[in-house]
């Protein structure tokens, strides 16, 4: 049994390994985090475009909706809908991803039309903007991502149609 056995370490030795341990783990550390990330691919711009254009179009209804509390029975659902565009489009956002920005910008601050029939027309704009650009988006994307901004779209071009009806 007395082969198995290992002599232990000096005092020296510890020290020394102990430092070299630290040394690795600083020099690691730094070079590390001298890296580059990789450019983002063409979903990445696509998808981070994607969730600011939600995130203003969410950004707009709730401006409208606080000055003119009379639209919410036909506002509401529409907000909704791209609250949960949104946050469809959030899970497929991989943080870290390198888009040029930290994260997604948040939500602008914006102002409500005074009038009712021009808060509409600037929702219905707005609608018809992010329908368009969703359709460029899904030529751009991969397929899976292309029938989410699709179908997006889709229902943002439904709100255009149902915001100019008995606006």
């Amino acid at each position: 049994m007395d082969a198995l056995r290992f002599p232990a370490p000096t005092r020296r030795a510890a020290m020394l390994g102990g430092s070299a341990a630290v040394l690795a783990t600083i020099t690691g550390c730094t070079t590390v985090g001298q890296a580059q990330a990789p450019p983002p691919g063409p979903d990445v711009s696509v998808l981070t475009a994607a969730i600011q254009n939600e995130a203003a179009l969410i950004a707009l209804y709730e401006a409208v909706l606080r000055a003119h509390r009379s639209l919410a029975d036909r506002l509401k659902p529409l907000h909704d809908h791209h609250t949960q565009h949104l946050a469809v489009l959030q899970r497929h956002y991989v943080p870290g991803t390198n888009t040029g920005t930290a994260t997604p910008a948040p939500r602008p601050a914006v102002t409500a039309p005074e009038s009712e029939s021009r808060a509409l027309a600037a929702l219905r704009s707005a609608e018809r903007k992010a329908a368009s650009a969703r359709a460029g988006d899904a030529v751009r994307a991969d397929p899976g991502l292309a029938q989410l901004l699709a179908c997006i779209g889709a229902c943002e071009a439904g709100h255009a149609q149902s915001l100019a009806g008995g606006a």
